[in-house]
């Protein structure tokens, strides 16, 4: 039987065995490789807190213990024994498991990281103020920790008596295989006693602090204190250890089929919505799925234990492992993401982009961090200049923004904007940039919408420079540009130009919709009209002043002789007499978001337009529910709505075309949301709607639309806004200005007149009354003809603007311009395909490789190197003891 000094003994080599290898991978491994990424991004508050705390854990508590465990022996007031197994051990099981093991904390996961903490501190403050046998100081919450701490070793030494047997069996093959992997391998060995050694450890103290306690206050009281402790534990770990995907799938299970049964989902969205990102992020929440059969395979293919030994042993781990695992499939993550479309009408990236991203985030590979974010309104690119230039031309203006880019990255990244112009506005231009230099810049082509986007994808995929700038609505449009080069190893310089009329409020500029990975700070420096000006919070000013601007009418003679005008409309708008509408409800889930909303507009339209008008009321549904007409609003109450599922415009508009049987209508009004463009499904069929068809988006436009759609909204001569008001005056006033009138947007009447005569006109004008012929002549254009289409782009081209139909892009070699070219000649030029239709999807872990790196052998030799003067240092220590 070994004595204490034997046993003392092989906890001190041990110790300094252990600590002296794990420090030089912490010093020499660790730091130098994931510190910096992982510093850089805390400081950029891009780590939670939770994840951080472990990873301070990994350094401090070896470098922390290895400290004490140097204090000489008469100085220092616990064993190594106790230091070792009883705060080192527990300290760096729990920060290895929440920083390699653990990423996205769930509830039992946090109790049971917490208990092991606090069960941790409890022990560590017995040792140093009541570890003797008559200390009076010992108290319940010292026996407290240390019976929850011994629950956990114990826990953690059954798990590992299953893999004590494979150990053993090869143990001879083991020991090769560590000692060419030291000190990997003193680890790995130091880390295999760490269970044993801690259930002896907290054992001891246990019993020690029982009977402190039990000698003032009783066997039976400190008994029934340890039955109240344990089963209070336990008890809130089977309470939190419920896993919520399994009621979320239940519930969603079968489609509702009555408005009842839908209101009662509707009121248990929360339950539904926490247990669908659960099965969505569960590669992320749980170390393995409940089909894990690791430990069948080892018994059942390495030892040839028979079937059903095997299987039983799989299903003891199982049932002891069970909080630590999914309770489902890997199949869940993909139904997961469905149904919480499907349900909540947004894709899961979207509506849980917070949860999301801070699981992403709790990992300590920063480079699957960042590639695996969702880029939306990510800061990885900082916008470092931004300026200005307004060259007023009467009473429109030519507008120039030019940025710079600088990436805060070691990657290429793409910068995206989703913005919005008035609808009189016209695009000219876009041109990039390695430097200021606008002679060295690359200019711009117009190009056919489909082929442009097919090469700008194509490009990006090969890593080479292109920019792409595309109108995909009345007043939207999206711009790309792809590469910011890594950190330190340039910048990227852009400039857009645009032509607008003069609003009331002045000049206006781009209104952000939606941006990916660019940001900027009070760090940016901002120019307008040459001068500098405070930096804020958004991306640019709504407008900029127009001072002594008298609005003029314009005239422009379009090629093939007619004539453009364009007329200060400074009557006021009026209100529509004896007209029909058809107004259309989005009837998705997203719309409970503008419930209030929706109750304003139905007031407003009672109370200022059917008092003279008609209108028709179609309700939208989600199958199995089916979709209603109401004829007239007066019995409707906009505040009782259902609002359940998923719907696409295009789906709602078929259920209109489908109730409105022979009924004529003079627009059509079509309440909806900001919408999901990632959830639109490419489709070339267009709808032929009987009326203009006008979209109010409550809360905001809609970044995108597909092509589909966009051209359901032009060819009916409708439109966007996010004001049912607007829309209405306009639907009023246009058929006062006669039948030349094309359109009345921002202020201006535009009218297209047959003329011989030769007229004045300012040239610069020309693309502001291109963009509106161009929109006019889209209302007559077969979406299918690419004949129609090519004569609408070469007037695009003619004046390069971009319109729906034509993207500028630009390109940087004679490859590029190659690839334009032929995409150019195929048929399918002006087909677009959706943006993020797939959105990014969590990935696994990475599976972390356990082959030496050539800098092995580094470690190798400064290891023996250390231990050699820690073995020296203890030999002279022991020699003093003597003496």
């Amino acid at each position: 039987m070994n004595s204490p000094t034997q046993s003392n003994e092989f906890s001190r080599v041990l110790f300094w065995l252990f600590n002296g290898s794990l420090l030089l991978i912490v010093y020499l491994g660790f730091l130098p490789f994931l510190a910096p990424a992982i510093i850089a991004d805390a400081i950029a508050g891009k780590v939670p807190l939770n994840f951080l705390i472990p990873f301070v854990g990994l350094v401090g508590v070896p470098t922390t213990c290895t400290a004490i465990g140097a204090i000489p022996k008469q100085k220092r007031s616990i064993s190594l024994f106790q230091l070792f197994y009883g705060v080192e051990a527990p300290l760096l099981i729990l920060c290895l498991a929440r920083f390699f093991w653990l990423r996205d904390l769930t509830p039992f996961t946090t109790v049971f990281l917490t208990s092991g903490l606090l069960g941790t501190l409890a022990f560590t403050h017995w040792l140093l103020s009541a570890r003797g046998s008559n200390s009076s100081n010992a108290n319940w919450w010292h026996l407290a920790g240390q019976t929850v701490m011994l629950a956990i070793a114990l826990y953690l030494l059954t798990l590992s008596a299953f893999y004590a047997v494979p150990f053993i069996s090869f143990i001879l093959v083991i020991l090769i295989i560590l000692l060419y992997l030291f000190p990997l391998g003193i680890i790995t060995i130091g880390f295999g006693t760490l269970p044993f050694g801690m259930a002896i450890a907290y054992l001891l103290a246990w019993k020690q602090n029982l009977k402190q306690l039990a000698n003032r206050h009783g066997n039976f009281l400190v008994g029934g204190f340890i039955v109240a402790v344990l089963a209070g534990w336990m008890g809130i770990l089977i309470a939190v250890a419920h896993q919520p995907q399994h009621q979320a799938f239940a519930l969603l299970q079968t489609p509702s089929q009555t408005e009842q049964a839908r209101q009662a989902l509707v009121q248990k969205s929360e339950a539904i919505r926490r247990g669908l990102l659960n099965a969505y992020l569960a590669k992320y929440r749980y170390p393995w799925f409940r089909s894990d059969r690791h430990i069948y395979d080892i018994y059942r293919n390495t030892f040839a234990f028979s079937d059903s030994s095997a299987q039983n042993l799989q299903n003891l781990y199982s049932a002891l492992t069970a909080p630590f695992a999914y309770q489902g499939t890997e199949a869940d993550e993909a139904k997961a993401a469905e149904l919480y479309a499907q349900f909540f009408d947004t894709p899961i990236m979207r509506g849980e982009l917070t949860a999301i991203q801070k699981a992403l985030q709790s990992t300590f590979n920063r480079g699957e961090a960042k590639a695996g974010l969702l880029d939306i309104n990510e800061e990885r690119v900082w916008l470092a200049q931004q300026e200005i230039t307004v060259k007023p031309q009467g009473n429109w203006a030519d507008v120039e923004l030019y940025e710079v880019y600088r990436n805060q990255t070691l990657d290429q990244e793409e910068i995206l904007y989703y913005f919005s112009l008035p609808e009189s506005a016209v695009v000219t231009g876009v041109w990039l940039g390695e430097t200021s230099d606008r002679a060295k810049r690359y200019v711009f082509q117009i190009a056919p919408r489909g082929a442009a986007q097919e090469v700008y994808n194509n490009e990006v995929s090969r890593r080479v420079d292109p920019a792409l700038l595309e109108q995909v609505g009345p007043h939207q449009y999206r711009l790309r540009a792809f590469p910011i080069p890594p950190l330190g190893q340039g910048e990227m310089h852009l400039w857009l130009t645009y032509k607008v009329l003069k609003q009331d409020s002045g000049w206006a500029l781009p209104e952000l919709l939606e941006r990916r990975n660019i940001f900027w700070t009070s760090k940016t420096k901002r120019i307008v009209d040459g001068k500098t000006v405070g930096a804020g919070d958004r991306w640019l000013p709504a407008t900029l002043s127009a001072k002594n601007v008298q609005a003029v009418s314009h005239e422009v003679v379009l090629p093939d002789g007619d004539r453009v005008l364009a007329k200060p409309f400074a009557s006021s708008y009026r209100l529509p007499q004896n007209q029909r509408f058809a107004i259309i409800l989005d009837g998705s889930y997203s719309m409970n978001r503008h419930r209030q909303q929706t109750v304003e507009t139905f007031r407003w339209l009672k109370e200022n337009v059917l008092k003279n008008n008609q209108a028709d009321l179609y309700l939208t549904a989600t199958k199995p529910a089916q979709p209603k007409r109401l004829d007239g609003l007066q019995e409707f109450a906009a505040n009782k709505a259902t609002f359940y599922g998923t719907l696409q415009p295009k789906e709602m508009l078929e259920q209109f075309l489908a109730l409105r049987g022979d009924r004529a209508y003079d627009a059509i009004l079509f309440l909806t949301d900001s919408g999901s463009y990632e959830l639109t499904q490419d489709s070339k069929s267009v709808l032929q709607m009987p009326a203009p068809l006008w979209l109010v988006h409550l809360g905001g436009l809609q970044p995108a639309y597909d092509d589909a759609t966009l051209q359901a909204i032009q060819d009916s001569s409708g439109g966007v806004a996010t004001q049912v008001q607007e829309i209405v005056r306009r639907l009023g006033t246009q058929p006062s200005l006669g039948e030349s009138a094309i359109n009345l947007v921002d202020g201006y009447a535009w009218f297209l007149e047959e003329t011989s005569e030769p007229s004045s006109q300012v040239e610069g004008f020309s693309p502001i009354a291109a963009r509106q012929w161009i929109a006019h002549l889209s209302r007559t254009t077969k979406p299918d003809d690419v004949r129609e289409l090519d004569a609408i782009h070469a007037i695009a081209k003619q004046y390069e603007i971009v319109t729906p139909y034509s993207s500028a892009i630009v390109l940087v070699n004679d490859r590029q311009q190659e690839a334009l070219r032929q995409a150019e000649q195929r048929s399918d030029r002006f087909q677009r395909e959706i943006e993020d239709q797939q959105l990014p999807s969590p990935s696994s872990l990475n599976t972390i490789s356990a082959v030496p790196e050539p800098a092995e052998w580094l470690l190798m030799i400064a290891g023996a190197i250390c231990l050699w003067f820690v073995y020296q240092r203890q030999k002279q220590q022991r020699g003093c003891d003597s003496a």
